[in-house]
């Protein structure tokens, strides 16, 4: 298995595309850039600095005087909703990938056994975790907890880590969970609990998981893409 590409079916693409369009603070630049792609050349939308604010002219009309303010968020909306109804060729669908994942991207219609899709290449060849602990420390995480983590812990018989999930129960059956808690009360630690700083050995400012090994999925795939590391803060980049 390439662990640097993933393939993406056009229906999971398109859920890809709403997690990224949801998880980031405004995208415009981006969503003006895929707004002729998506929308069409008959739709025309800009953006107005002096207001911080975005307009979009009605389908057909690009006469400015017929232009209405839009916010980021009703942008993203149109956009999805019209990706969702209307999927566009593979090849166009593509290039919207490529630019909204910063990434790329390969269409795939033939052959594999896998169908029509596109092959995402992730860009985490050239990753390198610096043991910073920004991740463990500043992002939230707190519901991202699998069943597959819950139900490992609980074959390997760790109750040190399941006494810091919490469950969350509907008509008896666990629907989510919640990590990491204090002990015995439904209260959040201030921060993760398995971090701690590494020894002397170690250069400064340097840290380890002391679960490693057993550590959560969204702990262990972080951060899955360069661009969601650069998004988030992530220097495994650098350098």
């Amino acid at each position: 298995m390439d662990e640097e590409r993933i393939f993406l079916s056009i229906e999971e693409a398109i859920s890809a595309i709403r997690n990224d369009f949801c998880q980031y603070p405004s995208q415009n630049r981006l969503f003006l850039e895929l707004c002729p792609l998506i929308l069409g050349p008959n739709t025309a939308a800009v953006e107005d600095a002096r207001y911080n604010g975005l307009w979009i002219s009605a389908p057909g009309r690009r006469h400015f005087s017929r232009m209405r303010k839009i916010s980021s968020q009703e942008l993203a909306r149109i956009l999805l909703d019209t990706l969702t109804a209307r999927p566009p060729p593979i090849e166009v669908m593509a290039e919207i990938c490529r630019r909204t994942f910063a990434a790329q991207v390969e269409p795939e219609s033939n052959g594999t056994g896998r169908g029509t899709g596109l092959w995402v290449d992730t860009g985490m060849a050239r990753f390198k975790c610096r043991q910073c602990g920004r991740c463990c420390r500043e992002l939230d995480y707190r519901h991202e907890l699998s069943a597959a983590d819950y139900q490992l812990w609980q074959e390997l018989g760790r109750t040190d880590i399941l006494e810091r999930v919490a469950t969350i129960t509907r008509s008896g059956r666990i629907i989510s969970y919640a990590i990491w808690v204090e002990p015995g009360t439904r209260r959040f630690a201030p921060v993760c609990p398995w971090l701690a700083p590494a020894d002397s050995r170690a250069p400064p400012g340097t840290w380890i998981c002391r679960i490693h090994d057993v550590k959560p999925e969204i702990c262990r795939q972080y951060p899955g893409s360069r661009k969601h590391a650069a998004m988030t803060g992530c220097t495994g980049f650098a350098g």
